[in-house]
């Protein structure tokens, strides 16, 4: 055996040994991301979060007292909207958990007829026959529609998830209007696709943010301190 090939031996044992380990991490890392992904999912994380509903029937999260509102119209289907879940949930954990903004959602349907109206309604729905649990429904249907495809069976899904009797979501459906509300709101706003995120200054009608359509937590932050001088 040559020189050259007793050394190589040992360096293919490194090289395999150095996989093994970079497979593990990414496993552990999955297994992290995995649990954390649902971590809103129970509720927890907004028991000591106010909540309410704006005049037209808006759902928002937040002291009233907050000088400012993020306003996000999104579809819990929009993949988009689904990516930006999670500066969402770090910005509620920074900024309304703590009282200096408040998180307005808007239901927007945008990419199923269909299936996009009805996850807005059985989120309103929810909270019709369990008043207060619109942002535990919120989550459970963002992991939902995350997981696979929104189909039927998730309707009932949904209805098990959230422990309400799927006959009842489906009867309430049928009178449910806030999507509608929600959708006719940000029409005249110039809402074109979803996410959009605007803000609110007191009570005033949503405007657009400085940095377009969307905006990353750096940009939402910036929002926030300058309101709270």
């Amino acid at each position: 055996m040559t020189a050259k090939a007793k050394t190589s031996r040992p360096n293919n044992r490194l090289i395999i040994a150095l996989v093994i380990a970079a497979a593990a991490i990414v496993a552990l890392a999955f297994v992290i991301l995995s649990s954390q992904g649902g971590s809103n999912s129970d509720g927890s994380a907004y028991a000591d979060i106010p909540q309410g509903r704006q005049d037209d029937g808006g759902f928002v999260l937040g002291s009233a007292d907050a000088p400012i509102t993020i306003v996000a119209f999104e579809d819990f289907l929009c993949s988009h909207c689904q990516r930006f879940k999670p500066t969402v949930d770090q910005f509620i954990a920074e900024y309304v958990a703590t009282g200096m903004a408040r998180f307005e959602y808007r239901i927007f349907p945008a990419v199923h007829p269909g299936y996009s109206p009805l996850a807005g309604k059985l989120a309103e729905c929810a909270d019709t026959l369990r008043p207060g649990s619109f942002w535990h429904a919120h989550d459970v249907l963002f992991d939902i529609a995350s997981a696979r495809a929104f189909s039927d069976q998730s309707s009932r899904t949904f209805a098990e998830s959230m422990d309400l009797s799927y006959a009842d979501l489906l009867a309430c459906t049928a009178d449910a209007k806030q999507a509608d509300i929600d959708t006719q709101l940000g029409t005249q706003l110039g809402v074109t696709g979803t996410p959009t995120i605007m803000v609110r200054y007191g009570s005033s009608t949503p405007q657009h943010n400085p940095f377009g359509r969307q905006a990353n937590l750096e940009q939402l932050s910036l929002l926030v301190e300058q309101a709270n001088p």
